[in-house]
């Protein structure tokens, strides 16, 4: 028992210290030893002149693969470095930008990029023009059954944009957001939000507001209704007898396109006043107008015949 606790405790001192030196051996070893590593950096474009614009669709990140010791690279896993390219000295068109470990920001010195995917960028850019264009309103779902557009007025007629010279070759006007249909009922006021292409159109004033009033009514119909009875008012037979050329009328009206052609039918008077007709006339023809009063929201377009003519022969006294 005593040669157990020699062994353990004798020269107990440098026996810890062996240990500690051990172990700093290790981490030194092990730190210096080097390793890779796969990031995902993402990618910034600066300095992009004004008067241009990236017309074409670019990466927001690139893979890469690092290599350096564990101690440098352990801090890049919650904080990679990120990849700025300077585009001040781009010109319009074409630009091919060659990547290399100089162009990334915050990579620990020690620490090498050992390969990129993609190790190239091709960037095209376009200049951009100050422009004045109308607005065009656009629209996604039908009204309701029965209803139509009358109008649309937009205000202002026109915005300010800086436009792309590729977008000024496919387009001459600026594009509203669609407006909703489905739940309009009356003519209403609304503000619209335009459709910016990203890097193809810029509104010089965000702040400007541009509004659209929309005038909606019920879709109208033409109708032919026939053979509606004239009503003769004012007929005094004791003056005379009449013969009669027409007893019917045929009319063309427009009205709501979901009201009925028996509900117009039931509720048109159609007239021709007789009282003109007198003792005093001579017997012979007459022609009287035909008077027509339709229901609201129809209206007439052509009747026939337009008169009716009379034939009059006074009683014998």
């Amino acid at each position: 028992m005593v040669q157990i606790r020699s062994l353990f405790f004798e020269n107990l001192t440098l026996k810890i210290l062996s240990i500690l030196l051990a172990g700093l051996l290790w981490f030194f070893v092990s730190g210096k030893s080097k390793t890779e590593l796969a990031l995902i950096v993402p990618v910034e474009f600066t300095s992009i002149p004004t008067n241009m614009t990236i017309i074409t669709k670019v990466p927001t990140s690139i893979h890469i693969r690092v290599k350096g010791t564990k101690t440098l690279l352990r801090p890049l896993t919650s904080k990679p470095p990120s990849l700025s390219i300077n585009l001040a000295k781009a010109v319009t068109g074409k630009n091919v930008i060659r990547l290399a470990q100089e162009t990334f920001n915050d990579l620990p010195l020690g620490v090498d990029v050992v390969n990129l995917d993609p190790d190239t960028l091709t960037i095209y850019l376009d200049r951009f023009v100050k422009v004045s264009l109308p607005i065009k309103i656009t629209t996604k779902g039908q009204l309701p059954k029965g209803f139509q557009i009358r109008d649309i007025q937009i205000t202002p007629l026109t915005a300010e944009f800086r436009a792309s010279e590729e977008y000024l070759k496919k387009h001459d006007v600026a594009f509203s957001e669609p407006i909703d249909l489905t739940q309009l009922r009356e003519s209403t006021k609304v503000d619209i939000a335009l459709l910016i292409p990203p890097n193809e159109l810029k509104l010089i004033d965000p702040d400007s507001k541009i509004s659209a009033t929309i005038e909606i009514g019920e879709s109208l119909a033409q109708r032919v209704i026939k053979g509606i009875r004239i009503d003769f008012k004012n007929r005094n037979k004791e003056i005379g007898r009449i013969g009669i050329s027409n007893y019917f009328v045929d009319l063309v009206v427009e009205c709501p396109l979901l009201m009925q052609i028996d509900d117009i039918r039931k509720q048109a008077r159609i007239d021709i006043d007789l009282a003109p007709l007198m003792e005093s006339n001579e017997n012979g023809y007459y022609t009287f107008p035909i008077q027509v009063k339709l229901p609201e929201k129809v209206k007439l377009l052509s009747l026939d015949p337009t008169e009716v003519e009379i034939v009059f022969k006074k009683t014998e006294p």
